[in-house]
């Protein structure tokens, strides 16, 4: 393959991938240059070496969501002003903080999410429950904190 088709198939595979791969790892993150990096990893690492037999997509949101979770451990620190919803964020376990992401922000598909996270279908289920739970629980503490009144309806507990 000449050097100009290499590039041309590295552009192409970036800009297909850049968006949905940024978007799990600035969720899980909360940093955009953090997210920058990891998803700049993550597609390099693809583009290296992939993993055989897995779906590219499969492949790419799990080595992301892994990513994200290395630099959450080590403490990456937000950045800027953050909405109510990311500092809520902040307050989940870092898997249950993947699996919500996953499940809600991504829409995919439990068992994919499973797959992405190594993990049973049941064990999501239960972890993207509670992380809405605390999630909700956290949004209202926030609002109660600055004087907003939350319904009851959109608290996420039952009326």
């Amino acid at each position: 393959m000449s050097k100009d088709a290499a590039e041309e198939n590295l552009v192409r595979f970036a800009t297909r991938w850049w968006v949905p791969v940024y978007r799990i790892s600035w969720n899980m993150l909360g940093n955009t240059a953090e997210a920058a990096a990891v998803t700049e990893e993550t597609l390099l690492r693809e583009l290296r070496s992939g993993t055989p037999g897995v779906p590219r997509r499969m492949s790419l949101y799990r080595l992301a969501t892994w990513l994200a979770l290395v630099r959450r451990r080590a403490g990456v620190p937000p950045m800027g002003r953050r909405s109510t919803t990311l500092q809520a964020l902040d307050h989940l376990d870092d898997r249950d903080r993947a699996a919500l992401v996953l499940r809600d922000g991504e829409q995919l598909p439990v068992e994919e999410v499973a797959t992405i996270l190594n993990t049973s279908a049941p064990d999501v289920r239960a972890r993207v429950h509670r992380a809405r739970l605390v999630l909700a629980g956290r949004i209202n503490l926030m609002a109660a904190a600055r004087g907003a009144l939350v319904p009851r309806a959109l608290s996420g507990l039952p009326c």
